[in-house]
């Protein structure tokens, strides 16, 4: 019989984590956009290394934290890396810890709360076409609200 052997969950999408982590621009630099991969690439380290350890490792926001105090981006030091690295390495883990669970609940607030509001009325006496206009539109602004945030985009530091 072979022994169970579980998967660590930090090794889970492993590769997907690493790439959002090295992929997070957090500032310019001579006008371009300078991202975590290229503050590592710059202090003489492997990128995915670097990132790898980490997302592992219990020490992975400080040693994130020590990356971004000793960068300079535009002749500027990073104003607060703690409290920086601490967003980067949990967007990097989870997408949706940014800002996600709040435009998630909004989004589907706006399409369950009109369809509620459309219910008690149809039952109260509203018009069916009114009801479906009130649906209709909770539905619309519901998704436009999720699809919105679910579009790929670049992070900025503050």
């Amino acid at each position: 019989m072979e022994p169970v052997t579980r998967r660590d969950p930090r090794d889970l999408d492993l590769d997907k984590r690493i790439a959002r982590l090295t992929a997070w621009v957090v500032g310019t630099d001579q006008g371009r956009p300078c991202s975590v991969g290229d503050l590592i690439a710059a202090a003489g380290d492997n990128p995915r290394t670097v990132a790898r350890s980490i997302l592992r490792s219990d020490g992975g926001k400080a040693e994130l934290t020590n990356i971004l105090f000793k960068a300079r981006l535009d002749g500027e030091a990073c104003p607060d890396a703690a409290a920086l690295a601490a967003r980067i390495v949990n967007g990097a883990i989870d997408p949706q810890s940014i800002d996600g669970f709040a435009a998630d609940r909004s989004g589907l607030a706006l399409i369950l709360i009109p369809s509620a509001i459309a219910g008690l009325g149809l039952a109260g006496g509203l018009s069916p076409y009114l009801a479906v206009l009130i649906i209709g539109a909770g539905w619309y602004l519901g998704w436009r609200v999720l699809r919105r945030h679910n579009e790929p985009h670049h992070h900025d530091p503050g």
